[in-house]
């Protein structure tokens, strides 16, 4: 007659084992780490839904864009920012330390063009009408060939004299697809706002930000 095989005893669930076995140094340092990465995923899929929602200023157009672009500015860059009541392009940057005005700003799009004089020159025009001097910080905001479903189609540099017009007229130019890159930029750990931030305060042109995300002011 064979011997009867001893059956082993079934494990344990973690839970069930004595207390001296489930503080064990090892699997502490396990779960430490699982906890560390999880915090980790959890804020890089917060990260990317932040980026992925930053482009949506690449697809709009007229108010939609004002809207979403109030909202980009303050959230995405750390810029308040708040509509006009001025005209329905307007925008104003609001310092946070002061709770006062120190930009004047204006939104324009493209379906099918680039940056034109007379955005540029409107920019002067409705600065004036809104009480504020020539030199007063302002920013042109134009969401340019968003008809081009290929982002990257629309990587077009602003032309020469209107670059040189918006240095002449104080305001700094920047499309949406600078202002994705510059956030982009941030994310990615490289500080960008404040040459953005400067640029408006102390001169005017092109703010651009390459595929490569470097930065630089074109005047």
């Amino acid at each position: 007659m064979e011997p009867t095989p001893v059956q082993p005893a079934p494990a344990q669930p973690a839970e069930q084992l004595p207390d001296a076995a489930a503080q064990d140094p090892a699997e502490a340092e396990i779960q430490a780490r699982i906890s560390e990465l999880e915090e980790e995923i959890t804020r890089l899929r917060s990260s990317l839904e932040d980026l992925q929602k930053s482009k949506l200023i690449l697809f709009l157009s007229e108010a939609a864009l004002r809207d979403e672009l109030t909202r980009f500015f303050t959230l995405g860059l750390g810029m308040p920012t708040g509509a006009s009541e001025l005209s329905k392009e307007g925008l104003w940057m609001i310092s946070e330390a002061l709770g006062e005005e120190w930009c004047f700003g204006e939104v324009r799009d493209s379906a099918d063009g680039n940056v034109t004089r007379e955005m540029v020159s409107r920019v002067m025009i409705n600065r004036h009408d809104a009480g504020k001097a020539d030199d007063f910080p302002a920013v042109l905001v134009v969401n340019t060939f968003h008809s081009r479903p290929d982002v990257a189609e629309r990587d077009e540099p602003l032309p020469e004299d209107i670059v040189r017009r918006a240095a002449e007229d104080h305001t700094v130019v920047v499309r949406t697809l600078d202002l994705v890159r510059l956030r982009q930029k941030e994310a990615s750990g490289f500080p960008g706002i404040k040459d953005f931030q400067d640029a408006i305060r102390n001169g005017g042109g092109w703010f651009e930000v390459n595929s490569s995300l470097a930065s630089r002011l074109h005047s």
